[in-house]
């Protein structure tokens, strides 16, 4: 699994100037933007949205994904995708609810925390929203990378401990800011409470999204 940061730069189209004066930079051209291939949260089918640069003025959030399961269920003859049966207004009616998560990376666990109650789909819960934190491990050394799983329940890790990417850690749950049953996941290089963390983009193992049982 490629452990690497790279950089994405957004990629400029010239224009001849006798069409279009020279175009201002715009602030995704001038920002570089580094990113971390994790894998994949669930082996489900999922998809997820992605928090755009500037949407949030904090790690983990900034640049983050909202990631739910989907299964190809829905719609005219079932050959749509679909997030929940029924009218998804309970928690079980959704295909993210208590799906298995797994580990983004080899990591040693840094921070739980534990929110109990299940909000409702489409109610804003309260509190903080249940996390765990990973500090990416490179050949058995700690990285300054960092990923955060929120919205979580029923984990099955404890801070200190070490995990392989993919190993099972928590299932999804949807508690604290949430709306619907899914996983935040949120990325960033250094220290979560210091101004100077960087947030990362999420990409997902492609090659490892094809080999579990939600590839194809």
């Amino acid at each position: 699994m490629c452990r690497v940061l790279r950089t994405i730069t957004a990629t400029a189209i010239l224009l001849p100037l006798a069409l279009a004066p020279t175009p201002t930079p715009t602030t995704a051209q001038a920002t570089p933007i580094e990113a971390i291939t994790i894998h994949p949260p669930v082996a489900a089918r999922f998809q997820c949205s992605e928090h755009p640069l500037g949407a949030e003025d904090h790690v983990p959030d900034a640049l983050g994904a909202d990631c739910v399961v989907v299964r190809r269920d829905g719609g005219p003859n079932g050959n749509l995708l679909s997030l929940y049966t029924g009218d998804g207004t309970r928690n079980e009616d959704w295909h993210s609810w208590r799906e298995p998560l797994l580990a983004p990376f080899d990591a040693v666990v840094i921070a739980i925390q534990i929110n109990p109650e299940s909000t409702l789909p489409g109610v804003r819960g309260s509190g903080r929203s249940s996390a765990i934190g990973f500090q990416q491990l490179v050949d058995g050394e700690p990285t300054d990378v960092h990923v955060a799983y929120v919205h979580v329940r029923e984990v099955t890790v404890s801070q200190g401990d070490t995990v392989r990417a993919g190993d099972p850690v928590a299932r999804i749950g949807n508690n604290g800011s949430s709306f619907p049953p899914h996983v935040h996941v949120g990325a960033f290089r250094g220290d979560m409470m210091s101004e100077d963390a960087v947030p990362l983009q999420v990409r997902m193992d492609l090659g490892a999204m094809g080999r579990g049982p939600g590839g194809g």
